[in-house]
């Protein structure tokens, strides 16, 4: 899946660049965030969503995308730092948060007093579907 971690402190979202493709078992390097209007959106899991949340996030829309099962999204702008799952129903974090299947490893990473960057890079280290490059992206 992925590993993206979101810092409020350090105003900064921080990716890993693997996609895995698990119906043909192969796997490639990509931007797992890209620019919404204000600040970055970072997307876990099923990447055909992205474009939609972009789109329900920039136009401000009233009806909520219908969005595959097991996607998460973290957003940075100078709001704040939020994520939610597919329901689209964002939540705040108050200091940071990371989303996706190296998240356990990043948030422990982060408590101990990492940088974003660091605890992706430790994520990236135990996760199989997380692998560098890390990709840094500043509000």
């Amino acid at each position: 899946m992925t590993t993206i971690v979101g810092d409020w402190i350090n105003k900064v979202l921080v990716s890993d660049s693997q996609f895995s493709d698990e119906d043909t078992g192969i796997k490639y390097f990509e931007e797992k965030i890209v620019a919404i209007d204000g600040g970055w959106l970072g997307v876990a899991g099923n990447w055909s969503d992205c474009e939609k949340v972009v789109e329900y996030i920039n136009k401000k829309g009233k009806v909520k995308p219908k969005l595959k099962p097991d996607s998460s999204f973290i957003k940075l702008t100078k709001e704040g730092l939020f994520y939610c799952g597919d329901d689209l129903e964002w939540e705040r974090a108050k200091t940071f948060m990371a989303i996706g299947s190296g998240a356990m490893a990043a948030e422990v990473c982060m408590r101990m007093g990492l940088t974003a960057e660091e605890a992706v890079k430790w994520a990236c280290n135990v996760d199989l579907k997380s692998h560098e490059p890390i990709k840094t992206y500043n509000l």
